[in-house]
């Protein structure tokens, strides 16, 4: 008898344990899905939800006259925290012309730098603004000089000091004239000499640099073919068209999981849930389980699963919102600078280092991340642009070493850096030395004997 009770008791515990698990496993997979989910999959799985399960619905619009609500209501607010607020608040966060809905992110980051650039000059101001409306799609002015100068009853020299300018803004080499200028422009910027290599290739050799006819420019220039073989590599690190798709990708062609915007010039986080509807749970499903008698067992189990589903599937969105508003708070902290326009160059997060930071796994952070992008006044960006691709590489350790014990009177450019480390059997370009550099959050030569 003591037996049979053990063994029902055994199999009971192993029922509970078997039905806890299944539960739980049936929340987790739906919580990693939702937050997995960028804004336009979230939505998507919202409607198949909405089909699916008549324990959730949509809050209809209201009439301007409200009616008390019902005891029997239930609406997405029952499962927030006192105090949060509900989807459609954030619709209203938005300042007026906070955002140019018809220009691409790269034109409204401009309009910022300009702003902020000319803000003693009216005059040079309204210059700015002419040259940045002339330019094409990636970024060339192609309007004559003195035509701009009549339109503001100036000489050709003020518009050319604007332009100029406009040039040193990122991306660097905006507004130039060409291809060669736009490289010429960014070399200049990165510090290279007048008589440099790169600057001579660029400068005298322009079609045969576009040819690659190396002999062709060695013989030109009287260069060591190893020399020129070198300055192609660092010219390969420019960029030809800096203002690529400068008017035609707006902020539209992507739908940015969250945003960054100016209030009281501070840059804050905004979850994007426009496309979700305000949800609730029904309260006719409800019904049925308050009133048990009036409904048969298979209408009861039913009506119970499917409200728990709801449930679920409400605090996955609002555990989803949380999770991204928490690692938005990351990145902006470690990139203020580079959001508000006062650096052009990212400090790269380890995925490690913010899961620890928020008290989440790494695998969690790697799925909040996964196909979301995050609206700027820098530009619209996916989130794992602002992680490092290597989280943890030898190079980075030697690399450190060789500019820690390097002469800060007179501190290695990449190209050098470069050079001592393929001489110590490690295969890098400069370009690769450059990213891995900032990466680390390590200055360059200039920055570093400024800083010395």
């Amino acid at each position: 008898m003591r037996q049979a009770s053990f063994s029902g008791e055994q199999r009971l515990e192993t029922s509970l344990r078997t039905e806890l698990a299944l539960h739980l496993t049936q929340e987790m997979r739906l919580r990693l899905e939702i937050l997995q989910a960028n804004i336009l999959s979230l939505e998507e799985m919202l409607h198949v939800e909405l089909e699916q399960n008549p324990a959730l619905e949509i809050i209809e619009a209201e009439p301007l006259e409200r009616e008390a609500e019902t005891p029997d209501e239930f609406s997405v607010d029952d499962f927030y925290p006192s105090g949060e607020a509900s989807y459609g608040e954030y619709e209203d966060t938005q300042e007026p012309g906070s955002m140019f809905s018809d220009r691409s992110s790269m034109e409204e980051h401009m309009m910022r730098r300009i702003a902020k650039e000319f803000s003693d000059n009216d005059l040079e101001y309204r210059i700015a603004r002419y040259i940045l409306d002339g330019l094409d799609e990636d970024g060339f002015l192609h309007e004559e000089l003195s035509k701009i100068a009549s339109e503001f009853d100036v000489e050709d020299d003020v518009v050319e000091k604007v332009r100029q300018k406009i040039q040193t803004i990122e991306p660097v080499g905006i507004a130039s004239r060409n291809i060669q200028e736009a490289l010429l422009v960014q070399l200049n910027v990165l510090g290279y000499a007048e008589k440099s290599p790169e600057m001579r290739i660029v400068a005298e050799c322009f079609e045969f640099l576009l040819q690659r006819r190396i002999t062709s420019i060695a013989h030109k220039l009287r260069l060591d073919t190893s020399d020129i073989a070198r300055a192609f590599e660092n010219i390969a690190s420019l960029d030809p068209k800096p203002g690529r798709n400068f008017k035609n990708i707006s902020s539209g062609s992507v739908q940015p999981d969250m945003s960054l915007r100016y209030r009281d010039n501070n840059l804050e986080i905004v979850i994007n849930e426009g496309p979700l509807p305000p949800l609730r749970l029904s309260s006719k499903v409800r019904e049925i389980l308050e009133n048990p008698k009036k409904f048969s067992k298979e209408e009861l189990e039913f009506a119970k699963s499917k409200l728990e589903r709801a449930q679920m599937f409400i605090k996955g969105i609002l555990q989803r919102r949380d999770t991204l508003n928490r690692i938005a708070g990351e990145i902006l902290h470690k990139n203020y600078d580079f959001f508000s326009g006062q650096c052009v160059s990212l400090n790269p997060l380890l995925m490690k280092d913010v899961a620890d930071a928020l008290g989440l796994h790494s695998s969690t952070i790697s799925r909040a991340v996964r196909d979301k992008y995050i609206e700027t006044p820098s530009g619209i960006f996916p989130l794992r642009a602002f992680f490092a691709k290597v989280e943890k590489d030898p190079v980075m350790d030697k690399l450190r070493e060789i500019i820690d014990s390097e002469d800060k009177n007179s501190p290695l450019a990449d190209v050098e850096i470069a050079e001592l480390l393929r001489g110590s059997g490690i295969n890098i370009s400069r370009r690769t030395v450059a990213k891995y550099r900032q990466m680390m959050n390590l200055p360059d030569c200039f920055q570093r004997k400024v800083l010395k």
